[in-house]
């Protein structure tokens, strides 16, 4: 079985995707083969990985894949790798209820028979992380927790931590210093990283590790780690992805939309021709059967999206013509009339007669799920849909619309209802992982 460790902290933003960054950079560069992992729903981390591995970052996700399409999922996007490092979502023991496991990298570990990297922050604390890491420890024996990276400490402080962290049973493989150009480059937005496809200086990020974290770290040390993986047996059952082969389908993959899972990108590929389309760029819409607008952030790119009328003006024309388009997110903020970002308004494709407005905090954020009711061209009625949503953004909606989905959990478009639909148009907040259903597979099975 593959050497495998999970990087995990007690709680989020203590510097686990710039220490997971780290290690898949590194071990790449010693000319191993790195399996990049995400716990939980995310794009912005694996972004990162991605980059770093060579490979697509895989999310392991146990409330939207379960336990065994997590195992089968680890096992087939970790084929052919040296070693495997999966990043882990929150705090260790952080869940999706916040009193059973579920969802958690502790239970994610325990599925992988993985062993636990420690990330712990420095940042005014000394002696306390010898408690931190003791209850970490004893809060559930079957999580093996034998190594601890320090980050964002002094020179006299990762001193006395490696002395008296070795007393609870763990060995420190790293104490990375405190930084200002770590800050810089690694700083936080409202949901996390800077996506890395909305970012221009990737070469300049690999610099900064190469400079400021991986002189800190000891990578013999975390493959020892790795190796200790236990093993585990599964059978996975080789699916025939049965492509259609016939389908043109266009994805708008530019700076503004990001937030694909890299299996939505093979799935289209699967059913036939898939055709990238830049948002920012393009001045019309070539021929397409589909069109595929995934989330990100296009507030932040707003002014020129607006710039582009050329292609707003072909998309707009494609949908009132029936084409077909899944927009989730920030595709569905795409769609509508325009968005207002701290009191500047900004005219979008119009498709949707209403205002997006971005709030200071979130408006939906965690998972979602719900039950299609109405017709729609993404599912059948009865459908289940499980999913996740993350928007600061609320839609003032200037007309009456239809709405296909009834949330059980989640927020979407508001009033429990997500999914607006106009003709062959699907738009939603809930973002949906192709492992838990095909909408691609949906869209071009009419075409």
């Amino acid at each position: 079985m593959i050497p495998r460790v999970v990087i995990s902290s007690f709680r989020g933003m203590s510097g686990k995707t710039i220490i997971s960054l780290a290690l898949i950079y590194g071990l790449f560069r010693q000319g191993l083969r790195v399996a990049p992992f995400k716990v939980g729903p995310d794009y912005i981390d694996p972004s990162y990985h991605t980059a770093a591995a060579g490979r697509p970052s895989r999310n392991l996700d146990v409330v939207l894949m379960g336990e065994r399409g997590v195992v089968e999922r680890f096992v087939k996007f970790s084929r052919g790798a040296d070693i495997a490092v999966v990043e882990g979502v929150l705090g260790l023991y952080d869940s999706f209820d916040g009193v059973s496991e579920l969802g958690s990298t502790a239970q994610v570990a325990k599925l992988l028979k993985a062993p636990v990297l420690l990330v712990l922050n420095g940042e005014r604390v000394n002696r306390t992380l010898r408690a931190i890491v003791r209850g970490l420890r004893q809060f559930d024996p079957e999580i093996k927790i034998p190594g601890v990276v320090l980050t964002n400490v002094t020179r006299s402080q990762a001193e006395k931590l490696k002395k008296s962290l070795p007393e609870e049973g763990v060995e420190v493989l790293g104490a990375v210093p405190k930084s200002e150009k770590l800050a810089e480059v690694f700083s936080y937005r409202h949901l996390g990283l800077t996506p890395v496809g909305e970012r221009g200086d990737v070469p300049r990020i690999f610099e900064v590790v190469e400079k400021y974290v991986l002189p800190y770290i000891d990578l013999d040390g975390v493959i020892a780690i790795a190796k200790s993986a236990g093993d585990f047996a599964v059978d996975i059952k080789e699916e025939d992805p049965g492509g259609l082969g016939g389908c043109r389908i266009g994805i708008v993959f530019d700076r503004a939309f990001t937030f694909y899972y890299p299996e939505v990108f093979e799935e289209a590929k699967s059913l036939g021709e898939v055709v990238f389309l830049d948002s920012l760029k393009m001045q019309e819409l070539p021929q397409v059967d589909v069109v595929f607008i995934g989330g990100g952030f296009p507030e932040s790119l707003a002014e020129e999206l607006e710039r582009n009328k050329p292609f707003k003006s072909s998309l707009l024309k494609f949908i009132e013509r029936g084409g077909k388009v899944y927009a989730e997110c920030g595709g569905l903020m795409y769609l509508t009339s325009s968005i207002v970002v701290e009191g500047s308004e900004y005219e979008m494709v119009g498709a949707i007669d209403g205002i997006t407005v971005m709030m200071k905090r979130p408006v939906g954020k965690g998972y979602a799920w719900g039950v299609v009711e109405r017709r729609t061209p993404i599912a059948p009625p009865g459908t289940r849909l499980v999913g996740h949503e993350f928007h600061y953004s609320k839609i003032i909606l200037r007309e009456e619309v239809e709405t296909a989905i009834r949330l059980e959990r989640g927020v979407g478009i508001g009033g429990g209802r997500d999914g607006i639909v106009k003709g062959n148009m699907h738009a939603q907040y809930l973002h949906i992982h192709p492992y838990t259903y095909s909408v691609l597979r949906t869209l071009c099975r009419s075409t």
